[in-house]
């Protein structure tokens, strides 16, 4: 539902192959800056039915700044192997992580990239996947998630808004806020089992987390994850988490919308994190604002 546009291969990037096991491997691109030493590096994880060259879609201006920009697509999607027993969809699972696990060890392995700062940059479902990474990887510095979501969390608006339409309003209201939990967590059991996999919910990855700075980038018009969805991420997430909600901007169009604005503020934030040299003045943002929009302004689910 998503109508995502993958991009062509761009020709300066290096064409990389990630094994995962022994029957499954990634493909992927490493974007270096165009001279000097790379004064970091950055895992972009794309979003679902993405691919590993949207890289410069989201991170052009971070390339420009000198970082390096290492982009993968996920097993059963892009032109990675595929997992025949897996059809993968928006909500994010072990598998993911699985594919996560070998990127880092790729890098750790790698002399060029491996005594580099490292953060990660996810969009969509890659947003999740770059958040439960950060929870995971403690050399995962920073993160920035645009149109990310926890799983949980966007259950749980949407049971809110639609239950409505099957049930009597007073009837949902009456149910305890435990009913509600258990119930959303049997049923992705069953949709575990059904599908035989196993789903990563940010809301508990937090627990083992060390916090992270981290930047979400959202828009007021995103119908999926909605400004209300992204305000839950950024309290489920904690204080070092920064709220960017660009007005008008559909879901993953932040930047098609706010260019300029949008490369200043990722800029300023992988700078501020890694301690890098003061950013020329061009690419300075104005202070960040978190938009207030209210519940009623929230679009309706595409359906």
């Amino acid at each position: 539902p998503f109508n995502v546009v993958a991009e062509s291969e761009a020709p300066d990037a290096r064409p990389l192959r990630i094994p995962v096991n022994d029957s499954l491997a990634l493909s992927g691109s490493l974007h270096l800056p165009d001279s000097g030493p790379p004064r970091g590096l950055i895992l972009f994880f794309p979003e679902l039915n993405g691919n590993h060259w949207m890289v410069r879609r989201y991170c052009e201006a971070l390339i420009d700044q000198g970082y390096a920009i290492l982009g993968f697509d996920f097993r059963n999607q892009g032109s990675s192997d595929s997992q025949p027993d897996y059809a993968p969809i928006h909500w994010l699972t072990e598998f993911e992580m699985e594919d996560v696990a070998a990127v880092v060890r790729f890098v750790e392995a790698d002399p060029e990239l491996t005594h580099l700062p490292l953060m990660a940059f996810g969009v969509s479902r890659g947003g999740a996947a770059a958040l439960a990474a950060s929870c995971r990887y403690p050399q995962i510095q920073t993160v920035i998630s645009d149109s990310g979501f926890g799983t949980m969390d966007m259950s749980r608006h949407f049971v809110e808004r639609f239950a409505r339409l099957i049930i009597p309003n007073w009837i949902y209201m009456a149910l305890p806020d435990w009913h509600i939990r258990l119930t959303l967590r049997g049923a992705f059991r069953f949709s575990e089992q059904r599908r035989q996999c196993r789903y990563v919910h940010i809301e508990q990855e937090v627990r083992r987390r060390t916090p992270v700075p981290v930047l979400l980038i959202s828009g007021t018009r995103d119908s999926y994850v909605t400004p209300n969805i992204s305000r839950q991420l950024q309290a489920t997430l904690g204080p070092a988490t920064e709220l960017w909600l660009v007005e008008q901007a559909k879901h993953n169009m932040a930047r098609a919308k706010q260019r300029e604005q949008y490369d200043a503020l990722i800029t300023e934030h992988v700078a501020r994190i890694f301690g890098a040299a003061e950013l020329p003045a061009a690419t300075k943002s104005a202070p960040l604002k978190n938009v207030s929009v209210d519940e009623t302004q929230d679009a309706a689910v595409s359906r």
